[in-house]
């Protein structure tokens, strides 16, 4: 699989959890997570998207909504986040999560609908892996997730 292909599954599932939320899904058991991402230290070069994806789906979601969801964060060019599964800055269930970042440069030529070319150049290294975060039960809240990039 193409990267492209990856990345357009990631805004599937961002897709999938903002429909979740118009449709009514609880947001019981939220935890405030905040944080900042950098590219070697300094602001990141452009905004971008953070995916928080469990690591594995409870299966009393469906029984009790108290499963870990999938979550979002978008970043400027400062680089502060708050996670989002319902709502703009609601935070995420407990749990461990896997993350997932993204950030493109502006294209330097209109895209071409028909071969859809000249899409932003990434500028996330292909091989960086951010390390996962687990949101706690209790402790210290907004839980802090700071990320550089390398």
């Amino acid at each position: 699989m193409t990267r492209r292909v990856i990345d357009c599954g990631w805004r599937i599932l961002a897709v999938t959890v903002a429909l979740c939320g118009a449709t009514g899904c609880g947001s019981k058991g939220l935890v405030p997570v905040e944080g900042r991402v950098s590219f070697g230290g300094k602001s990141p070069p452009g905004p971008g998207y953070l995916y928080f994806v469990p690591r594995e789906m409870s299966k009393n979601l469906k029984q009790d909504r108290t499963g870990s969801l999938p979550g979002t964060a978008l970043f400027l060019q400062d680089g502060g986040f708050r996670a989002t599964t319902f709502t703009d800055g609601d935070g995420l269930r407990p749990g461990a999560y896997e993350v997932r970042i993204e950030c493109e440069a502006a294209p330097k030529k209109p895209v071409d609908v028909k071969t859809h070319d000249a899409a932003g150049q990434d500028l996330v290294p292909q091989a960086f892996r951010p390390p996962d975060i687990v949101v706690p039960a209790s402790g210290p809240r907004p839980v802090r997730y700071d990320l550089d990039v390398r």
